[in-house]
């Protein structure tokens, strides 16, 4: 199983409905780029950490590896919690690609369950993507 122990920094992006200024955008960021730092455990794949966004505004991260199933490849089951938000964050390890440390890449969607911190509704979705810091 992939480990996901280290720092990788985070990037999500949710739809915005624009203005009359601004046209509406399909995936416009959702916050600014934060830093995970995580450790996982290789024998139950149990996953521990914080993401930190900015000083003072930082999620508790828990949550789990996902193993390989059928087509879908070794990926992550994560709940951000804090500051009265809570976030779902699921993605998969994509094959063949690295980030800028050259290490995995990890892409996939989080949902804003609740109180998202940029000011989202409730069941706001949208794209992620996590790749190792450089080290």
């Amino acid at each position: 199983m992939e480990s996901l122990n280290g720092t990788w920094f985070y990037e999500s992006y949710c739809p915005l409905s624009g203005t009359k200024d601004v046209p509406p955008q399909i995936a416009a960021p959702w916050a600014p780029r934060a830093e995970l730092n995580v450790t996982s455990e290789t024998t139950t794949g149990k996953v521990t950490g914080t993401l930190k966004f900015a000083p003072g505004v930082e999620l508790t991260i828990s949550g789990a590896l996902t193993p390989a199933a059928g087509k879908l490849p070794e990926g992550i089951e994560l709940i951000g919690e804090g500051m009265a938000a809570v976030y779902n964050i699921r993605g998969f390890f994509i094959a063949g690609t690295t980030g800028p440390a050259s290490g995995p890449v990890i892409v996939g969607t989080v949902v804003a369950v609740r109180n998202d911190l940029a000011k989202q509704p409730v069941g706001t979705s949208g794209p992620f993507v996590l790749f190792p810091a450089a080290g």
